[in-house]
């Protein structure tokens, strides 16, 4: 793995590939003339983040590219402007000022809605395990071209943290978060979705566990949000209460406030 630019690189994408060359302990390579595929060949690699007046992409050696976008989470906020609901924050009961951890960051929504919602007196945190993904989203939040200037300030204003939710809920002191969620279902989505597949082999698989749940129990002051596939055995598995359920997948909760 290497960063690179395009060919005409303005500086500020320079800065963006220096930094994130940082964040994923990553070499950054002069593209000067060399192609691509030159590069790869040259380090022998199989894949490369590129950064250049487009944004910031993966690609590997196949020609496979992703490219942070916002997704659902620009209709979901404008849903909101408007007046409408969100299943996720009506589940975690979110309010402005809230201070919430979202333990698998993934491509963002979730916490990007959170955000809004929160408001500029409330923090969201996001923690990814995969340094690509978490340096991608982090370049996206910042430079994406928001529809709004509410669904940009969102964005803005969340912090991306390169770290596994299991060494993250242990650091933290009792009650630092208003709400704690997990959804694992990034991990499956990233391995059935044709817009991001490539991402399949950086995205964690691991499963949650019981002792992350206890401590997010410990770190949370009002709620621990669970979303999974609708059915899943997990809720029980983990001490969630189903609340809420929509036709792919369902919430589950621990309350203990």
């Amino acid at each position: 793995m290497f960063v690179t630019t395009t060919r005409r690189p303005r500086p500020d994408d320079e800065r963006w590939a220096a930094t994130i060359a940082e964040r994923i302990g990553a070499p950054v390579l002069n593209r000067e003339n060399r192609s691509l595929a030159a590069l790869f060949r040259e380090q022998g690699a199989e894949a490369a983040v590129v950064v250049g007046p487009e944004g910031a992409r993966w690609e590997n050696s196949a020609g496979d590219r992703f490219r942070f976008h916002p997704n659902l989470s620009a209709l979901r906020v404008k849903e909101l402007r408007q007046g409408g609901r969100d299943a996720l924050v009506q589940v975690a009961q979110l309010q402005p000022g809230d201070q919430v951890l979202d333990c698998t960051l993934g491509l963002g929504a979730d916490a990007i809605v959170a955000s809004y919602v929160t408001g500029a007196s409330g923090r969201v945190v996001g923690l990814e395990s995969q340094p690509v993904i978490a340096a991608l989203v982090e370049y996206g939040l910042d430079r994406y071209p928001a529809s709004s200037s509410a669904l940009a300030e969102a964005m803005k204003r969340i912090e991306v943290n390169i770290a596994d939710y299991r060494e993250y809920l242990s650091q933290c002191p009792d009650q630092s978060f208003d709400v704690v969620w997990f959804d694992p279902m990034f991990r499956r989505t990233v391995t059935r979705s044709s817009g991001i597949q490539p991402l399949k082999t950086l995205a964690n698989p691991a499963p949650l566990d019981q002792r992350s749940v206890t401590e997010a129990c410990r770190v949370a002051r009002r709620r621990v949000i669970l979303k999974e596939r609708r059915g899943s055995e997990q809720f029980e598995r983990l001490g969630f209460r189903v609340e809420k359920e929509a036709s792919h997948h369902a919430f589950g909760v621990i309350d203990v406030g």
